[in-house]
């Protein structure tokens, strides 16, 4: 792989690349960095230029200190000047948790980005919003959200060598066998960079969903509706995050829509079943050729 930095909307961000070919863009979620799509990166570089960037904020990425240098239309804003920096007009679009919400809001924003999109357990912006105002099992299961917007919780998240990210996300890992004490290393050094964390955590504080009851009556001002553009939902249908009741009512919003629900997998799909994510991926992306 090669790596290199790109400066886009103010900001250098870090990118690997491998292949040649149609542009392939993915973005990570939290509290991931490029890494996370390792297994993706090596099968879809065959025939593809595959991009994987650190998103603003995290690894190698500049990390501004302002929290509305996390709002939305600023990261959506990144994505656009991503693909523009690379020589494109749109792309395959790839992505997970937060990298998702951004993919999903840059889908109804500016949706000639995007050719073919491939969402990994990030809800619908719009059943996202009717999940939070209607579904009590779905606040509850969002509410650490409140715990990310406090002002020491990157402190507290970074203490005793970062127990509490490796609680949630490398020890289940190791505990099921698909990360390795290397990978926990390298997610480690990630969340170790200097202002990394904090900025990590600026993503939640600038998007201000908690607390959910004032935050689901405001209308989510999207430019469109429905999403016209081949769209694959690959989903765990054993995510903690967010409720299965997510995926409820999206063909409502997407026209050309495929969804694999995988039973007993948790929030990142294409780190604990890859070999499965990777046939699911390329059996779409050769259906909608």
């Amino acid at each position: 792989m090669q790596e290199g930095y790109v400066k886009v909307n103010e900001v250098n961000l870090h990118y690997v690349t491998e292949g040649e070919g149609e542009l392939m863009l993915f973005l990570h979620g939290f509290p991931y960095f490029w890494y996370n799509w390792h297994h993706q990166i090596a099968e879809f570089s065959k025939d593809y230029r595959v991009v994987a960037v650190d998103m603003r904020g995290y690894n190698l990425s500049d990390k501004p200190e302002e929290v509305s240098s996390y709002d939305m239309p600023v990261l959506v804003e990144d994505v656009k000047q991503l693909i523009e920096s690379f020589g494109e007009k749109d792309c395959v679009l790839v992505a997970h948790d937060w990298g998702g919400a951004i993919a999903w809001t840059l889908a109804y924003t500016e949706p000639d980005y995007v050719k073919k999109l491939i969402m990994f357990d990030a809800p619908h912006p719009y059943t996202f919003r009717r999940e939070l105002k209607e579904n009590p099992g779905q606040r509850e299961a969002s509410s650490y959200m409140g715990y990310f917007q406090r002002t020491d919780s990157h402190d507290k998240l970074l203490e005793n060598n970062a127990e509490r990210l490796r609680k949630m996300m490398t020890e289940p890992g190791k505990k099921k066998g698909y990360l390795t004490e290397e990978d926990e290393q390298k997610y480690i050094e990630a969340w170790m960079q200097p202002g990394a964390m904090k900025s990590m955590l600026h993503y939640y504080r600038a998007a201000s969903f908690y607390p959910f009851e004032e935050q689901v009556k405001q209308p989510l001002d999207l430019p469109y509706e429905m999403f016209e553009s081949p769209t694959l939902i690959i989903w765990g249908d054993a995510d903690p995050a967010f409720e299965n009741s997510n995926l409820d009512g999206v063909e409502d919003y997407v026209r050309d829509l495929t969804i694999h629900r995988m039973e007993g997998v948790s929030h990142a799909p294409h780190h604990e079943q890859p070999e499965t994510v990777n046939r699911y991926m390329r059996e779409f992306l050769e259906e909608k050729q």
